[in-house]
C-alpha cells in the first residue's frame, strides 16, 4: 500500500534550491548524481555464485546552467579558471514549507570541463557542465 502524500503535494523541481560556494545558485536547470558500486557473483565448484565481491563505490555528476550564470562562477574564482577551483561543496535543498525539508550534499566537488556550445535558434544557451565528486551526503 503506498504512503499517501502529505496535503497531496510531493517534490517538484519547484522545491529544489542550490547553493554554491555558499550562495545561492538560480540559473541552474538540471543537477545529475549517482552513486554506484561495482558488484560481481564470484564462482566456484559448479555454475552457480558461491559468494559475491564488491568493489569500488563510485560518483559520477553534473550541473547544467545558464552560460550567464557559468560566466558569474568564473569570474568569481580567484584565477579566473573554473577547473582550478579547489575542491567545494553543493548543497541540495528539497522542500518548502509544506514539504519536509531534507538536504543533500555532494563532498569534494571539482569542474572537469569548461564547455560552450551554442546553436542557431537557441533563445538560451546552458552549458553542461561534468563534476567530480567524492561522497554524497543526505541531511535530515
Amino acid at each position: 500500500m503506498a504512503t499517501p502524500l502529505i496535503n497531496g503535494i510531493n517534490y517538484s523541481w519547484s522545491n529544489v534550491k542550490f547553493n554554491l560556494f555558499g550562495v545561492p545558485v538560480v540559473g541552474i536547470t538540471e543537477i545529475n548524481y549517482n552513486r554506484k558500486q561495482a558488484k560481481e557473483n564470484q564462482y566456484g565448484a559448479g555454475s552457480e555464485p558461491v559468494s559475491r565481491g564488491y568493489g569500488n563505490v563510485e560518483y559520477e555528476a553534473d550541473i547544467t546552467l545558464f552560460l550567464d550564470e557559468w560566466r558569474r562562477i568564473i569570474a568569481a574564482a580567484p584565477s579566473k579558471d573554473p577547473l582550478l577551483i579547489k575542491p567545494f561543496q553543493i548543497q541540495v535543498l528539497f522542500g518548502d514549507t509544506s514539504l519536509t525539508f531534507r538536504q543533500d550534499n555532494l563532498e569534494a566537488c571539482e569542474f572537469m570541463e569548461d564547455p560552450f556550445n551554442a546553436k542557431q535558434g537557441d533563445s538560451k544557451i546552458l552549458i553542461k557542465i561534468p563534476l567530480i565528486i567524492a561522497g554524497v551526503t543526505h541531511v535530515q
